[in-house]
């Protein structure tokens, strides 16, 4: 019986395994496809047009900054230097309580001014606003700690232009990040309501942004490379194909442009969840779906910036942990769209695909390892078959990651070649030497979420090394 019953979990461990790497490999080739189509378009831009055209689109830049006192001020400086006719950028002290907004105040010459604001999105008490003398589109915002959703609310009700663009604290731009991105929106703004692009994580990523094209480094250790090829894998490998078939199910925190109205609309970010992002990008397919309205929230393959990536383990469990606990809450609180046809492709396909590969997962993972040490206990474990299962898990997970480089190569020819044969030597290893990192980070995740627990566990950022 006890054996029968084993029998029954391991083929069904196995038969999730398939269908996660077939869903995965369809992803890829449809990724392929649209990487393809978007370097055709970014080929054919005429970003000089762009940039001298006083009919581009104004974008509000907004920014949440708590205890940034490391990295605010090249920060701001990557912000204030994007190639962009008309944009604004509003930067929210979050309560800090080290030096972020004395800092903010020396580099840039902050003034208080009175403003009128718009009070259309909660947000807790703001103590003062400052205007820049020496950037007039310069604004930084001093309040009451309250979390990141609840001070790009605050940014909101300060911001002046029809998009908005919210950024990390701890992520550097490309000067053209703005234009790349914004090209879409403003060749069809009834339609596109949202647009990301891809970015990149790195120890340091002020320093790996001042490399130019063609010697970009994948600076730091092992660490610092399965964070690099995690990135890639989720942009180019899975939200290019979502953002071909309407599903793109999650902006990313780092970089993610909405119309104003919509996020009107929708009443803000949410503070009620772990994080804000993947919250609201299912709170606007919810509503758009229901209300039957045509809508489009791509994703490019562009690289466009580059955020810091934790360089120690505690650091990087601490980051997934909560990226997990905000999945969870937000795919189960938004359970009606699971497999429900009023929903499209967002009902069918997206919604389930989260459901299926990222809240059950860690489920799956702890039910195949506890299905290994019974085995192993009854002496039912067979070691031949056991590293050929590997092995074959291995090569899969190592060519859907060389797809990924490739597709970034082809996009962005950003990375030395000696870097690209590092990352694909050690692709392999991903495996045993990252994914049980990210396994335990994930059902740390989950227990999380079945506790309650809303916190952000901040990392501290990484000490910088002076050249």
């Amino acid at each position: 019986m006890i054996e029968q019953l084993l029998q029954v979990v391991v083929l069904s461990c196995f038969a999730y395994l398939l269908v996660v790497n077939g869903v995965a490999i369809a992803f890829l080739v449809i990724g392929a496809v649209e990487n393809a189509v978007r370097k055709h378009e970014e080929d054919s831009a005429d970003y000089g047009t762009l940039a001298a055209s006083r009919f581009t689109i104004p974008v509000s830049i907004i920014v949440a900054a708590y205890n940034e006192a490391k990295v605010i001020e090249s920060t701001v400086e990557s912000f204030l230097g994007f190639d962009y006719p008309e944009f604004e950028v509003v930067v929210v002290n979050d309560g800090s309580t080290d030096d972020t907004l004395e800092r903010l105040c020396e580099s840039f010459e902050l003034q208080p001014y009175e403003v009128f604001v718009r009070h259309v999105f909660p947000s807790r008490p703001v103590r003062t606003i400052y205007r820049s003398t020496s950037h007039p589109n310069l604004v930084v915002v001093d309040k009451e700690n309250g979390g990141k959703a609840d001070s790009w609310n605050a940014a909101l009700n300060v911001a002046r232009f029809r998009y908005v663009c919210g950024v990390d604290a701890d992520t550097v731009f490309d000067p053209k990040a703005l234009l790349k991105v914004m090209r879409f929106p403003m060749n069809d703004p009834a339609r596109i309501i949202g647009v990301t692009s891809q970015i990149a994580t790195a120890r340091e990523p002020e320093h790996v942004l001042a490399m130019p094209p063609g010697r970009r480094r994948v600076e730091g250790g092992l660490l610092a490379l399965y964070q690099h090829l995690d990135f890639l894998r989720a942009f180019l490998n899975n939200r290019l194909a979502w953002s071909k078939f309407g599903f793109m199910m999650c902006s990313p925190g780092g970089f993610q442009i909405w119309r104003r109205d919509v996020l009107e609309e929708v009443g803000g970010y949410s503070t009620a969840f772990t994080c804000e992002d993947i919250e609201l990008t299912f709170r606007i397919h919810d509503k758009f779906r229901r209300e039957g309205r045509d809508y489009v929230i791509h994703c490019l393959p562009d690289s466009v910036g580059v955020t810091e990536g934790p360089d120690d383990i505690a650091k990087l469990v601490s980051q997934r942990e909560r990226w997990q606990r905000v999945i969870n809450e937000t795919v189960v609180h938004y359970r009606r769209m699971w497999f429900n046809p009023r929903y499209g492709s967002v009902g069918m396909v997206g919604a389930p695909f989260y459901l299926v590969t990222e809240v059950l997962s860690p489920l799956v993972e702890l039910l195949a390892l506890a299905s290994l040490v019974a085995a192993v206990a009854l002496g039912l474990f067979e070691l031949d078959v056991f590293l050929v299962v590997v092995a074959a898990m291995a090569f899969v997970n190592a060519a859907l990651t060389a797809g990924a480089i490739l597709l970034d190569d082809v996009q962005s020819r950003l990375y030395r070649v000696r870097d690209l044969v590092r990352l694909l030597l050690w692709s392999p290893f991903d495996l045993v030497l990252y994914r049980p990192i990210i396994t335990w980070a994930r059902v740390k995740g989950t227990w999380g979420y079945l506790r309650g627990d809303k916190s952000w566990y901040r990392f501290e950022r990484n000490i910088r090394v002076e050249n």
